[in-house]
């Protein structure tokens, strides 16, 4: 007889729960830091630039490695690979607590960035090898989700510990509960399946040069637009937000924490939206659609609060559709025995786009440019949409 646990259904949700708490841990540990920038400042005598270093050091480490990860998701298996990763993170998360420089701690975390370079490959491939094909879009949006939910917690939860304790026990409490469910992944090769090559419809005998292709590379620099749109919306929305609507830190703060939740939200939609239409390159384009409008308008700064509070939660909500429909659109474009390798690739356009992007918005912000930092990020959201509607006839 059956259990819930057991039966296939019950399954695929263990192995979505596993794979989506390991990807909220992974938003979580970088969104974490940034609270703690106080008191690390404070002991160590740093500057912003230096602080700044720290995130930079962990996407650098993300960047460089989560291709080569991918190519050994595809060869040694995604969930050995996970494993390792995210044990990797964790610890050195938690080891930054007991740093005595802050070059102890820029090392820990570049080295808590090459172990989130395995999340991406290795959880889609989980995913896909684990769920049923009809369920899988909504399995993406759990996915994406988790790393939603960790965005948006990551800061209050980091936060609230480092009132309760100091910067250094809140890491080591933060990085214990990745460790722990690390060993947790261990016990699970019954639920956290592989074999996503049996899924795809293309096979292929040498997964690099699989994504040599115009449709892959196509998908990259879709990753970079869109991330480039996305940092300047969410990273300096504490600072555009009081100097154009006249607002505290505080409200800047609370409407960022809106967008982030409604995003959360919309991914859900997204997942279900994803698996009843074939047409993923059209949820896309009306979704970044209605996103680049209300980004225009905000950008002219003459709505009232409680309008751009509503801008803000609906094309927070819009923004979420997305994720599935995209995630979706790479996995239908990566041949067989090659997922992990393809989903690692388009996904450093994430990397490229935060990496890149910042130094324009803070050239404008330095500048007194306000407005057109939402006028910019709108732009990146324009690009993205030609890109899809000139590849619409050509199969991105």
């Amino acid at each position: 007889m059956k259990t819930a646990a057991t039966s296939p259904f019950g399954r695929e949700m263990c192995a979505i729960s596993l794979i989506g708490f390991g990807h909220f841990l992974s938003h979580f540990y970088f969104f974490g830091m940034v609270p703690l920038f106080i008191g690390i400042r404070a002991e160590y005598d740093v500057s912003i630039l230096e602080l700044g270093a720290i995130l930079t050091a962990w996407n650098v480490a993300t960047g460089v490695l989560q291709t080569p990860m991918g190519v050994l998701v595809d060869r040694l298996g995604a969930r050995r690979v996970l494993i390792g990763g995210l044990l990797v993170t964790a610890a050195a998360f938690g080891l930054a607590g007991f740093t005595s420089s802050y070059w102890e701690l820029v090392i820990l975390f570049f080295i808590a960035g090459a172990g989130n370079s395995v999340f991406h490959p290795a959880d889609y491939v989980i995913l896909t090898a684990s769920v049923n094909e009809s369920r899988q879009g909504r399995a993406y949006s759990l996915h994406s989700f988790g790393g939603s939910l960790g965005t948006a917690a990551g800061p209050a939860v980091m936060a609230l510990l480092l009132s309760e304790t100091d910067w250094r026990t809140a890491l080591v409490i933060g990085g214990s509960i990745g460790v722990a469910l690390s060993f947790v992944f261990v016990f699970s090769g019954s639920t956290l399946r592989e074999d996503a090559a049996r899924k795809q419809k293309t096979k292929s005998e040498a997964p690099l040069r699989s994504m040599i292709n115009r449709s892959v590379i196509l998908l990259f620099i879709f990753y970079v637009l869109t991330s480039s749109a996305n940092i300047g919306l969410t990273a300096f929305a504490p600072i555009y937000l009081p100097t154009l609507y006249n607002v505290s830190v505080e409200t800047a703060s609370f409407i960022l924490s809106v967008l982030l939740f409604s995003n959360a939200i919309g991914t859900l939609f997204g997942g279900w939206l994803a698996d009843q239409t074939k047409r993923h390159d059209m949820v896309l384009i009306i979704a970044f659609s209605i996103y680049a409008t209300i980004l225009t308008l905000v950008g002219t700064a003459s709505i009232p609060l409680s309008v751009l509070l509503a801008c803000f939660t609906i094309g927070g909500f819009a923004r979420g559709i997305v994720n599935p429909s995209r995630d979706m659109m790479v996995r239908e474009i990566a041949p067989a025995g090659a997922l992990g390798t393809v989903f690692a690739f388009v996904s450093t356009g994430f990397n490229v786009g935060q990496g890149l992007a910042p130094l324009a918005y803070g050239a404008l912000l330095d500048s007194g440019l306000d407005n057109e930092v939402l006028f910019l990020s709108a732009g990146f959201m324009v690009m993205s949409i030609i890109l899809l509607v000139f590849s619409r006839d050509r199969r991105l």
